[in-house]
């Protein structure tokens, strides 16, 4: 099994800020354009020498991608944000803290946790929904913390992630903030959070 080199650089610390040059299979997969790619594209895509599929190398590529705060054109940006979704799905359930999935979406929201504008605060709430289906049940104090953030789409946001984490230790602080959320938004998605908690196992 071949590791892609970019993960190496990025777990070994020395990837800087938009120092990431992503193969064309790869900028490929990651620039389309209203479609998520599959988990078999982008195990393809991250695999050298072509043609051939590498599960382990596309989780530490994405991990390398998603952490990457030097993307500043569009299409950098956009690779970068299909990295962070694709994370959901990219640790081995059940997933484990350490995977390279989980600590990248766990590093994103720590380092940009206090964001509520521009695109840092599109790449939080991102890393936020992609957070919970992983199911790390250690992610709640975490995802509670989001819940006071001044966005209401990354408040919305923790509250769908908090459901699909399936943790009812999430139910006492969903209410709380419920009772004091002004945003109709967010009064909903917590709403649904509720209801699916309410049922669980979820």
């Amino acid at each position: 099994m071949k590791i892609w080199p970019i993960a190496l650089a990025l777990f070994a610390g020395s990837v800087s800020a938009g120092s990431l040059e992503l193969p064309l299979t790869v900028q490929n997969v990651l620039t389309l354009i209203d479609a998520v790619p599959l988990p078999s594209q982008l195990d393809s895509a991250f695999c050298s020498p072509a043609p051939c599929t590498d599960h382990a190398a596309a989780s530490q590529g994405l991990a390398a991608i998603a952490t990457d705060n030097g993307a500043i054109d569009a299409p950098t940006r956009n690779a970068r944000l299909h990295a962070i979704s694709a994370l959901a799905t990219y640790c081995t359930m059940p997933c484990d803290s350490a995977d390279p999935a989980h600590a990248a979406l766990v590093s994103i929201i720590q380092n940009t946790t206090a964001e509520s504008t521009g695109f840092d605060a599109v790449v939080l709430r991102a890393a936020i929904e992609a957070l919970g289906p992983q199911r790390v049940q250690t992610d709640l104090p975490l995802l509670v913390n989001q819940l006071q953030n001044p966005s209401r789409d990354i408040r919305a946001a923790v509250a769908h992630s908090l459901r699909d984490l399936c943790n009812t230790n999430a139910i006492a602080p969903l209410r709380q903030q419920q009772q004091n959320e002004t945003s109709d938004q967010v009064k909903q998605a917590i709403t649904e959070a509720l209801r699916v908690l309410g049922q669980a196992p979820c």
